[in-house]
């Protein structure tokens, strides 16, 4: 009761202010009218009511939309246009459909009234849209509960978001509502062709999707059949069957190997044109999978560092490569090896600061408990095998400690910690190879070489602990020296030739990202799908906005 009396009350002295001050012009009665429209307005009436007061409060209730002539109609035809057209839209959510509301109505000879709550209703509209446009429909509470459960299975899983990077309100306030929206898009990463794939998969969806096919053990080339007939036709709906010129029949011919291999291609199949169980399942997927999972990644991107430096390195985890970048151009890709399903790479950004030649591997105390102690219980000789030393500190020049003596069971349950620092010398067995390209962060997870080459041979890379193994670094150490004077290629090779540790500065700190998106646009303009090694996919749900 003493709230509706506040309210009656404040409603009074503003019409009282209405009917008493002198209106210097018509644009100052618009913005009375509408600062009366507002506080007249129940509560949970308008959208983020809250928000939308606070943004009329700091804009002295200048309206948005509206001029002391009427509504500015081009404006808000532009935009709601703009809205109704956004690919990445849930056709049964608010936003699009007070669009389509509000469109119905805005040519209409509204009253006084009638058009400031178009106004309130159009503000609340374009609050939802920057919103939507900005950081999409990601429910990140629940997908970081989902990662923080996997504690329990001993998995350590991160995904670092770096909070609310603009000002809303303020954005709102900027005179140019379709420049303000375009300003606020991404533009790296493909993301524009990202959009233009979603379309063409809406098109296919719009016209029925494909047909799952048949079972079948195996198509190849040669092979005949209706199942042959069937598998062309699905490969032409997707645009992976193009015609060579040649007479089509029931014959697995070498236009068709061409369309599978482009299809397993883009899914990061084993290409080898062959139609087995592996890649008839990946083609019986329906078209709204491939919708949702492109939905989510370019949510994704959205929470991506809007990047302007002029070089900077990309690691996206499901793709197992790396990406050099100068003046927004890919200059180089580098094979990677990242963490497995028990050991995940993280996801998050910063800056490589410094590099190490010849490094020690220092063993993380979680991996001495996890792996080192068993194996030291069933093989003594283990640590020797693996030119691992035992030291009183991390200090490399510490005392070795002799083991021969030590109780390896008193570590296996991890009750007692183990009290010395394993540590591995620099040299050709080293697990860290030669080089080491530092970025200090919680995570203890940098870009190192490794001996091990012969897993850059497979297709999925998912053997690590948690670091990024690179294919080549003589290749980003080559390039990180052709902009900073404190790599010195020639003195990093002499010194690479030996063993002895080094550390290299960067002067000008190289920003890295470590991304996970499982649907992107490659450099031939093909929508591509990665494999969700960690079941980022699965975890994250969006919601309708």
């Amino acid at each position: 009761m003493k709230k509706l009396k506040k309210i009656t009350l404040t409603l009074m002295m503003v019409a009282s202010f209405i009917m008493l001050t002198p209106i210097s012009s018509q644009a100052q009665q618009v913005s009375l009218h509408l600062k009366k429209e507002l506080l007249e307005t129940g509560p949970h009436r308008l959208k983020n009511q809250p928000i939308i007061v606070n943004f009329y409060q700091t804009q002295s209730y200048q309206p948005l939309w509206l001029t002391d002539h009427g509504l500015k109609k081009e404006k808000i035809r532009q935009f709601l246009y703009y809205v109704r057209n956004d690919l990445t839209l849930h056709p049964k959510g608010f936003i699009f459909k007070e669009a389509e509301r509000l469109t119905k109505i805005q040519n209409a000879n509204l009253s006084r009234k009638k058009a400031m709550q178009f106004e309130l209703r159009l503000t609340a509209l374009y609050y939802e849209f920057l919103q939507h446009t900005i950081y999409g429909e990601i429910n990140w509470n629940k997908f970081n509960a989902r990662l923080k459960s996997l504690e329990s299975s001993n998995i350590e899983a991160n995904w670092v978001q770096y909070g609310r990077r603009f000002d809303v309100i303020e954005l709102m306030a900027q005179e140019n509502v379709i420049g303000t929206i375009k300003r606020m898009t991404p533009q790296g990463y493909r993301y524009h062709n990202l959009l233009q794939a979603l379309y063409k998969l809406y098109v296919i969806q719009s016209r029925g999707g494909w047909k799952p096919l048949p079972y079948f053990k195996r198509l190849k080339l040669g092979n005949r059949g209706a199942n042959v007939k069937k598998l062309r036709e699905r490969l032409r709906i997707s645009g992976d069957y193009k015609s060579c010129g040649t007479r089509e029949t029931d014959l697995f011919d070498n236009c068709l190997v061409k369309a599978v291999k482009r299809f397993q291609n883009r899914h990061n199949l084993t290409t080898d044109g062959v139609v087995g169980k592996g890649t008839r399942w990946v083609l019986n997927k329906p078209v709204k999978d491939k919708i949702n999972r492109v939905l989510l990644n370019i949510d994704r991107i959205k929470w991506l560092p809007r990047e302007n430096s002029q070089r900077y390195i990309v690691v996206n985890i499901p793709e197992f490569l790396l990406h050099y970048v100068e003046y927004q151009r890919e200059v180089k890709t580098l094979k990677v090896i990242v963490g497995d399903t028990k050991h995940p790479t993280p996801v998050f950004s910063n800056k490589i600061s410094y590099i190490v030649l010849n490094p020690y591997w220092k063993v993380p105390e979680g991996i001495v408990r996890r792996e080192v102690v068993p194996h030291m219980i069933q093989n003594p000789d283990y640590l020797r095998k693996q030119g691992l030393q035992a030291h009183t500190t991390w200090e490399e020049n510490s005392t070795i400690v002799n083991l021969d003596n030590i109780i390896w069971e008193e570590y296996l349950d991890g009750t007692k910690k183990f009290p010395y620092r394993l540590m591995q010398p620099p040299g050709p067995r080293n697990a860290l190879g030669k080089i080491k390209f530092k970025f200090p962060n919680k995570f203890s997870v940098y870009l190192h070489d490794t001996p091990t080459k012969r897993l850059f041979k497979r297709k999925k890379r998912a053997f690590s602990h948690g670091c990024v193994r690179l294919s080549n670094p003589r290749s980003l150490l080559e390039s990180i020296s052709m902009f900073d004077e404190n790599v010195n290629l020639a003195k990093a090779n002499q010194i690479l030739a030996g063993k002895r540790k080094t550390q290299l500065n960067v002067a000008n700190k190289i920003p890295i990202h470590l991304i996970y998106l499982t649907a992107g646009v490659n450099a031939n303009n093909e929508l591509v799908f990665r494999p969700d090694i960690y079941n980022y996919d699965k975890y994250q749900t969006r919601f309708i906005r």
